[in-house]
């Protein structure tokens, strides 16, 4: 008999093999709250009641949902329990944009007050850039905040275009922090007192003998616009009217480079530069360095808003400190005290301070 050749070779795989081999992998199913309910040997409506803190639910059984929850892994859809009728503990924080450290300091300790009240929090920027290193509004977040449906909202600084949100502030109770702008049926606007803040920076200047004074600022939004105006009446109540100046620029470095670059082109040192931010003081200290201009030797720099980027030993920057965590504290705790039929409240004014360090010779 013939022997057969490749009696090496592997035997060809079942059918049923290959079927397996080439079948996609399909992934598991998330747990619902069905499973949990099946797994704890309850009804479904225990297992909702358990996981939205509802009463008269006995601890014994509360601990078997819940062991039943942790063994298959589920986690509840908080988005879905806020949206669900009667359901009012979610709070929206709008922040204006992610490129100043201060708004960190404000949602953290917003959403921590809040926590504490056993409101939940879920946090959407403001704005977006547009492919061109603009920044425009965010009008998709908008339209996700206006279907959730939050109980309450925070807003944290200057949003452009502000009136946009008037469907919102008409319908949920809101706060502006940081900021300025608010419609006639916001509850309260809670922000640092720009006044008091410039008057801190132009008298520690004074002090030191300093007059030819530039403010790079004024653009960018009402705040800014606020920040000119207390360094006018700063200026005018020294006496420095007539060595002062303005130098316009709106929040960003790229903005305070232009402006500081203007005034190196016409000839004009001052003593003193005195930005409406930390983040425009920064551009300024880099335009000037880069000039070949000394800081503080031969001109002085001070910033607002004392962001973690002014205490850096390199950078050490004179700053005003708003104590951006107060502002997000009575943002919420306003939040908290708004109930029933709302209207506009008062306008909390949170006094600054001063924290001098090198960039005024400090």
């Amino acid at each position: 008999m013939a022997e057969r050749a490749g009696t090496d070779a592997p035997a060809p795989a079942p059918p049923e093999a290959e079927a397996a081999v080439a079948a996609p992998m399909v992934p598991a199913r998330p747990p619902t709250i069905r499973d949990v309910a099946r797994e704890a040997g309850v009804s479904k409506s225990l297992v909702s009641l358990v996981f939205n803190a509802g009463e008269n639910v006995s601890e014994e059984r509360r601990e078997r949902v819940l062991r039943a929850a942790e063994a298959l892994g589920y986690r509840p859809n908080l988005v879905a329990q806020s949206l669900s009728a009667g359901r009012r503990d979610l709070v929206a924080i709008l922040v204006s944009n992610l490129s100043n450290p201060i708004f960190a300091e404000i949602v953290g300790a917003a959403k921590a007050r809040l926590g504490e009240a056993g409101q939940r929090t879920m946090i959407v920027t403001a704005q977006v850039d547009d492919g061109s290193g603009e920044s425009v509004l965010d009008r998709d977040n908008l339209a996700v905040l206006r279907n959730l449906r939050p109980a309450g909202l925070i807003t944290v600084g200057t949003i452009p275009e502000f009136p946009e949100l008037s469907d919102l502030t008409a319908t949920i109770p809101t706060v502006v922090a940081s900021a300025i702008d608010a419609t006639d049926d916001t509850v309260a606007a809670v922000r640092t007192d720009d006044g008091a803040g410039i008057d801190l920076v132009v008298d520690h200047l004074a002090d030191q003998g300093i007059a030819r004074i530039v403010f790079v600022g004024g653009d960018g939004g009402t705040v800014s616009a606020s920040r000119e105006r207390a360094f006018r009446a700063a200026a005018k109540r020294r006496g420095l009217s007539g060595t002062t100046a303005v130098e316009r620029a709106d929040f960003t470095e790229r903005d305070a480079r232009r402006a500081v670059e203007r005034l190196l082109a016409a000839g004009r040192v001052p003593e003193a530069i005195v930005a409406v931010n930390d983040l425009t003081a920064l551009g300024v200290i880099a335009a000037l360095e880069e000039a070949g201009v000394r800081v503080p030797g031969d001109c002085r720099v001070t910033g607002y808003d004392d962001s973690t980027l002014a205490s850096i030993p390199r950078i050490s920057l004179t700053s005003v400190d708003p104590h951006n965590r107060r502002i997000g504290r009575e943002a919420a705790e306003a939040l908290l005290a708004a109930s029933g039929p709302f209207r506009r409240g008062r306008e909390v004014l949170i006094p600054p301070s001063l924290v001098v360090r090198g960039s005024t010779g400090g």
